[in-house]
């Protein structure tokens, strides 16, 4: 697939970066403080100890995982979908914040469930793995969907995403990784924002934030997000 440099684009997505020209201060402070911050957790260095040990550092995206340990924190996610769960290396950093957090992984590989399982030894009352995606009656904080994972064709690709905009909670936010990767996962992040509930959004390049707040308004930002 052909990338077309827009320099245009690129400025604005480093000034947003900044917090220049970002006139929301929900925005403001969801940039400056959670996405890019300065300020380091713990948490870090102990997840990484456990990826090394399985061996598992060359499949980490420890600037995507680290992110989404902030947004789970920050907004104090308990009931979580994480949809593509693969490895369970992003699932580790999803559960990290509270021992309350409760996690149902959505994945079909059943080796890939199976290196997760050992991965997240000590956290297995907390997660649920599944192949299937849950029902409309359940509802979630937050929804953490790797499009490069999961689903396999167009037709779960809509269907995923009906799920995920009648389980998700009114003030909660949804997680798109790989949303440029392909001409179906840039569909499928342009359709979620023009969903009638979507509010604001943040393209991070290859990340996509929704949130679903009703006082939010309809914007999206373009940020500079190395992931």
């Amino acid at each position: 697939m052909k990338i077309i440099f827009n320099p245009f684009r690129f400025i604005q997505r480093l000034r947003h970066s900044g917090g220049f020209g970002v006139h929301s201060h929900f925005a403001f402070n969801l940039i400056l403080n959670t996405i890019h911050t300065p300020h380091s957790y713990y948490i870090y260095n102990e997840n990484k100890r456990k990826i090394d040990k399985a061996r598992l550092q060359k499949e980490a995206n420890l600037n995507y995982a680290e992110l989404l340990f902030r947004l789970m924190n920050r907004f104090n996610a308990k009931d979580i979908l994480e949809i593509g769960s693969e490895l369970g290396i992003n699932t580790l950093y999803i559960v990290a914040h509270s021992k309350q957090t409760s996690v149902i992984c959505v994945e079909q590989n059943e080796e890939k469930t199976e290196t997760a399982q050992s991965l997240l030894a000590n956290k297995l009352e907390n997660i649920i793995f599944t192949k299937a995606l849950p029902t409309s009656e359940n509802s979630f904080d937050a929804i953490v969907w790797n499009l490069d994972g999961y689903p396999l064709n167009k037709e779960i690709a809509l269907q995923t995403l009906e799920t995920i905009v009648n389980t998700i909670k009114t003030e909660g936010f949804i997680v798109l990784n790989h949303i440029n990767k392909s001409n179906q996962n840039k569909e499928m992040w342009q359709m979620i924002r023009q969903k009638e509930t979507a509010t604001m959004s943040f393209d991070l390049g290859s990340v996509g934030l929704v949130f679903f707040k009703p006082s939010l308004p309809k914007l999206n930002y373009d940020l500079y997000f190395k992931s």
